[in-house]
């Protein structure tokens, strides 16, 4: 079968992202459409930035939940083309998705959870690392308002982040392919080490979430 040129590409993804929304086989259909034409990746990525400039705040977090996939999984498969291109532009990226206004609040606790796993797989370099953790250092995140949404929404946005909070736990579990077994049985002793500064951050994202969710919810409850 023939290569899709570029063109074609661009036009297939950006239709994708269109209709992208925060449910977990969407965000794995386009981030599968990316890493199937990852000699295109350049053409992908200016795709997703250019979407990421027209979108509202909220919804900019489904396309970093789409870079975090690619990530992920171009890791487990050593493409480190995305990590590479990605990395110039992650920091602006990120800015991007969590903006000082009531929506850029709410995501700040996804994308503390979506950085966390970038650190935990080693995706990027410590520099990069360390921009993020500086970038999300100033914001308290939390839950906003949220009282444009109707009802459906809200739940589905509860659902969604459930749904997120289950792959990402899985995720924690999957071992690079051929690893021999006292790798594996090295990183578990490393892990199991002395209460850290990791630690705390791993629970605060975690209260993050959990205050977030409740938020919601109560906002459900009072305009019924």
């Amino acid at each position: 079968m023939d290569e899709m040129d570029p063109f074609e590409a661009r036009l297939l993804f950006g239709n994708m992202l269109e209709n992208l929304t925060g449910a977990q086989p969407t965000i794995d259909r386009v981030s599968g459409f990316a890493l199937k034409h990852t000699s295109m990746a350049d053409d992908l990525l200016d795709c997703i930035a250019d979407k990421l400039d027209k979108l509202q705040v909220p919804p900019r977090l489904n396309l970093l939940f789409v870079v975090d996939a690619i990530l992920l999984s171009a890791n487990r498969n050593s493409l480190q083309t995305w990590a590479e291109l990605i990395k110039k532009n992650i920091v602006a990226t990120v800015t991007a998705v969590i903006p000082e206004t009531p929506g850029g609040d709410s995501n700040v606790p996804q994308v503390r959870k979506v950085v966390s796993g970038w650190k935990r797989k080693s995706i990027f370099d410590t520099a990069v690392l360390d921009k993020l953790d500086k970038l999300l250092s100033k914001r308290s995140g939390g839950a906003s308002t949220e009282s444009g949404m109707r009802h459906e929404d809200i739940l589905k946005r509860i659902e969604e982040d459930r749904e997120r909070h289950k792959r990402h736990k899985e995720d924690v579990w999957i071992r690079p392919a051929g690893e021999l077994p006292e790798n594996e049985l090295e990183l578990y002793w490393e892990t199991a080490s002395d209460f850290n500064d990791a630690d705390w951050q791993d629970i605060a994202v975690e209260n993050e979430e959990y205050q977030q969710e409740r938020h919601l919810v109560d906002i459900v409850k009072r305009s019924i």
